[in-house]
């Protein structure tokens, strides 16, 4: 497959970003990214099918096996601490300055971040084997799920989520239900974002929040790493935002007041090191995260964060 087609604009792409493997699954057949030179967005141009899905999610991928690990003693109290610095009151919290709490939380945003208190009902997309979805129950949140993979799924209603194992695309959603709409690396993995979030927009409540973390293909990861950048994970990741591209496709979609946030994060660098050397080491994820801070704080990280609201 050549030059698919922009799910922004629908023109035909020009530029050919790059050819690359699967490397997380050991798969040689290298994948196609091509970028719409209008829309700034990236596509992967490879068939799709029910087996090649089912290729490239074979049991082994991470996030469909993680398990809830809740932290206990002196780790239970910092982490509570943490919590209260998002504006959840906690029993277990140290009795620590709100500035300094404020500051822990803004840390911790770099890997985990919860919507803002209060507590509401909340769709998470892509919900994987529930890890997210369980942190926001202990603080009082209804958390539904959807989730394509069955064995994911599962292990999320046992944490606690009421998941449809499904497609967000074939997902049944409630219209106007949710205060807070989550894709936590998810919209990356669909082909028709616009379509995606507008059905989300449909199931929020008016002033109801979306947020959406997806990787940057605009950032100094991908310049850096070339087709060996951790975040492009071919062939999963159907499409590749960049902060323009990102920011249209929510507006396209209705969302106003749209955010975007440079995320730190050192697997771009770290990961892209293991594939190219086989470098693995705590040195090196260190390196990972004085690399994705320096490029967060030049607006070129790898991830990037958006918010937006449903303002009717």
């Amino acid at each position: 497959m050549s030059n698919p087609r922009c799910p922004l604009c629908g023109e035909a792409t020009t530029e050919l970003v790059l050819l690359a493997p699967d490397f997380r699954m050991g798969q040689e057949r290298p994948h196609a990214v091509w970028r719409c030179a209008r829309c700034d967005v990236g596509i992967t141009a490879s068939a799709w099918d029910a087996q090649a899905r089912a290729d490239a999610y074979a049991r082994g991928y991470a996030p469909h096996d993680a398990r809830v690990r809740a932290a206990t003693g002196l780790r239970g109290r910092m982490a509570a601490s943490i919590r209260q610095g998002f504006g959840y009151a906690q029993e277990l919290a140290w009795p620590l300055p709100w500035w300094l709490m404020r500051a822990l939380a803004r840390v911790r945003a770099w890997t985990w971040q919860p919507p803002p208190p209060p507590a509401g009902r909340l769709l998470d997309v892509g919900c994987g084997s529930g890890v997210y979805g369980a942190s926001l129950i202990r603080l009082g949140w209804q958390v539904d799920g959807v989730e394509p993979d069955a064995h994911a799924a599962e292990l999320a209603r046992a944490h606690g989520l009421n998941v449809q194992a499904n497609s967000i695309e074939q997902a049944v959603l409630p219209r106007a239900a949710y205060d807070v709409v989550t894709l936590w690396h998810s919209l990356e993995h669909t082909s028709n974002p616009v379509a995606v979030l507008r059905k989300l927009h449909a199931a929020l409540r008016p002033q109801g929040l979306l947020m959406v973390e997806v990787p940057n293909m605009a950032g100094w990861g991908a310049g850096f790493m070339g087709p060996y950048w951790y975040h492009w994970d071919l062939p999963r990741h159907r499409l590749h935002f960049t902060p323009s591209s990102l920011r249209r496709a929510m507006e396209r979609a209705g969302y106003e007041d749209v955010r975007v946030q440079y995320v730190p994060n050192p697997h771009g660098l770290a990961g892209g090191l293991r594939y190219r050397f086989g470098w693995r080491s705590a040195f090196w994820l260190a390196v990972g995260w004085f690399f994705g801070l320096s490029a967060a704080l030049f607006h070129r990280a790898d991830v990037i964060r958006a918010q937006g609201r449903r303002a009717f």
